[in-house]
């Protein structure tokens, strides 16, 4: 049954799917961080939308798919990038349910609740279609590390309440460590260890 989750990019439809769907919920992110936008510089602009980006790389993953032009190197910076985001939502949205949670709130966050986490699944199938290990991939864990570090150290971090910020800090950096990490070992098991250098 895992196997078979796993395998689903291989289904053309489902591919057209995740297409419609995650481009919708590219154009919806980009348009749920508008107000921080409008007070970061433009330049600034790509290090604020983490979650939209995550689902913009898959976009381009899943078209690289379609084209027979497949990327390992893109479908695993787009699947860490995924799973990272995605959990880090849903735990901010626990950590603070007693704000995200509220009445006024509840709907629009247990709906971003679930998509993000079904972010964190989608990477899964597309991850499965890595066929080799790459010294590429270290990119990945460096570019979450720099979102992070901006994030916290130059308050780029999606508005949030303050409260707890370290706690959120600490589990930021330790969740994109453990993701890549994660992710690296089981493309690992998945490839048999394939790299480069094997061809």
């Amino acid at each position: 049954m895992f196997r078979k989750f796993l395998s689903l990019l291989e289904n053309r439809n489902i591919i057209h799917l995740a297409l419609v769907a995650n481009i919708a919920g590219t154009i919806y992110g980009w348009y749920y961080y508008r107000y921080q936008l409008l007070s970061t510089p433009p330049y600034l602009w790509f290090l604020v939308t983490d979650s939209p980006n995550s689902t913009l790389f898959f976009v381009i993953a899943l078209v690289m798919i379609k084209l027979n032009k497949k990327n390992d190197f893109i479908s695993f910076f787009a699947s860490t990038n995924l799973i990272k985001y995605g959990l880090w939502t849903c735990f901010v949205l626990l950590f603070h349910r007693e704000f995200f949670f509220s009445p006024e709130r509840y709907l629009l966050y247990t709906g971003i609740f679930i998509t993000h986490f079904l972010m964190a699944v989608e990477a899964l199938p597309l991850a499965y279609t890595i066929k080799k290990l790459r010294w590429s991939f270290g990119l990945a864990l460096i570019w979450v590390l720099g979102n992070d570090y901006v994030d916290y150290f130059h308050d780029l971090h999606p508005y949030i309440p303050e409260s707890g910020i370290e706690i959120v800090a600490i589990f930021t950096f330790a969740l994109s460590i453990a993701t890549f990490s994660a992710l690296l070992l089981m493309v690992r098991g998945w490839t048999g260890g394939k790299s480069d250098e094997e061809g």
